[in-house]
């Protein structure tokens, strides 16, 4: 593999103001992704009593509709990232899956349903590599943390909104009397709650549009002068960049996983345990495990990424990591007690600071590998980590929660125990992972510093 050297480029970024108005409105698009993402968590009961289905389906349409065609789509889409227009690609994509959000409010079968969540899916793809890289050129390095982790706010603050907004949304339809449209006739309230949700992307695409397009920063010194901009490195070499820094990077990946594995399986099932076991109403559990997960949700992003920057400002390097191996450890108790605290109070007790600490990985760990990874490459880079988080985290993670339910405890009552023995499980997972992680991104880091070679 040829030598090629490059070093970030310190003079060429937009004004702060500029950055940030971008940064407002990717954090807008982020938000509204897991609001659409999420919303089904909410209608658990009254989706599967329509369409007569098991909890193991209902994973099925929660995650692996969505995971599987968010992971494929997610490779062309970050290597499109990092050749044309960003923003345009976060446009489209945005549209596209809230226009698949409405077809789900319309859909009459499980299949429906389910094709629907692939368009979701295949929407959302398009967001986060280009958002990536947006963020990396609009920002100097010394704002790129804390930038990275405001947009990250997205996956907490999307997630309560989806409780809260849906609860509202799902009781107001259902005290009225029967919803009926011209063309697509009569909507049960699970439906319109969908198409409320899914509509406001429409509207947002075409904000989107007015985002900077920053200069792409890094490139390499072979690949500057005319043109250079439109060129990704190949995927051989993409490939053949990680598997020589495998240490570091698998690690790193598969411990994400493990962390995105509990974190979708505890957003997707945990307002069903609530109302199956503590019997709470769409309102309520909207109002407290929502307030929750956006206020300490956003703590523990924004928390971790203050705590990563100064251990790095101190000279350790690995900061990133090493504050996400510290709080997947401390949160073992309290993710793996709340499920099992046997009371709403004591429950909520516990998982206020599980959710600070369970959170901590969300910004942390996409910056961690953003700013080492050359810029030719971080759109493909970030969109195989996708991939992996994608395909663990919600196919397996929200599936796996089910599975435990309907064929370990076989009681739709015991989901409770089912969280539980999922984060006793994954939390250890991934910090035995982490710990691996450590020497090899000290490596990395270093080699970055110094201008990668390729």
């Amino acid at each position: 593999m040829n030598s090629q050297s490059t070093k970030v480029d310190l003079d060429n970024y937009p004004t702060l103001a500029s950055a940030n108005y971008g940064l407002s409105l990717l954090f807008s698009a982020y938000v509204l992704s897991f609001l659409d993402r999420q919303i089904l968590s909410l209608l658990v009961g009254p989706i599967r009593d329509t369409l007569e289905i098991t909890d193991s389906q209902y994973g099925l349409l929660m995650g692996s509709s969505f995971a599987i065609m968010y992971a494929v789509a997610g490779l062309p889409l970050g290597r499109m990232a990092d050749r044309f227009s960003r923003r345009a690609i976060i446009a489209g994509s945005v549209l596209f899956w809230s226009l698949a959000t409405c077809a789900g409010g319309l859909s009459k079968s499980f299949a429906q349903l389910f094709v629907s969540r692939m368009g979701v899916g295949a929407g959302e793809a398009g967001l986060a590599p280009a958002a990536y890289s947006l963020i990396s050129d609009s920002f100097r390095p010394k704002h790129f943390g804390y930038a990275i982790a405001t947009y990250k706010l997205g996956v907490k603050v999307g997630g309560g909104m989806a409780l809260l907004i849906g609860g509202l949304l799902y009781d107001y339809y259902s005290n009225l009397d029967a919803l009926v449209f011209p063309i697509v006739g009569e909507l049960l309230p699970w439906q319109a709650t969908l198409i409320s949700v899914g509509l406001p992307g429409v509207l947002l695409s075409l904000l989107l549009l007015t985002i900077p397009e920053p200069t792409r920063k890094g490139v390499p010194a072979s690949m500057a002068g005319v043109g250079a901009e439109d060129e990704p490195f190949p995927m051989r070499m993409v490939f053949g960049y990680l598997w020589q820094r495998k240490s570091m990077y698998v690690n790193l990946f598969l411990g994400s996983s493990m962390l995105a594995m509990a974190g979708y399986g505890n957003a997707a099932w945990y307002p069903e345990f609530l109302s199956r076991v503590y019997d709470m109403s769409k309102t309520d559990i909207g109002l407290y495990y929502g307030t929750i997960m956006i206020v300490c949700g956003s703590l523990g992003v924004m928390g971790a990424a203050w705590v990563a920057q100064r251990m790095v400002a101190r000279g350790q390097t690995d900061g990133f990591v090493r504050t996400v191996f510290y709080s997947s450890i401390i949160a073992i108790p309290f993710v793996v007690g709340a499920p099992l605290a046997g009371s709403p109070a004591l429950t909520f007790l516990l998982l206020g600071p599980g959710m600070v600490l369970s959170a901590a990985y969300i910004g942390v760990l996409a910056a961690s590998f953003t700013l080492i990874t050359p810029n030719r490459m971080r759109g493909q880079v970030t969109a195989i980590y996708i991939f992996c988080t994608s395909i663990l985290g919600m196919a397996l993670g929200i599936s796996c929660v089910a599975w435990f339910t309907d064929y370990v405890f076989m009681n739709d009552n015991s989901l409770h125990y089912s969280l539980a023995v999922t984060n006793a499980i994954l939390y250890p997972a991934a910090a035995v992972l982490f710990a691996r992680c450590m020497p090899a991104y000290r490596l990395v880091v270093v080699e970055a510093e110094e201008g990668w070679k390729i």
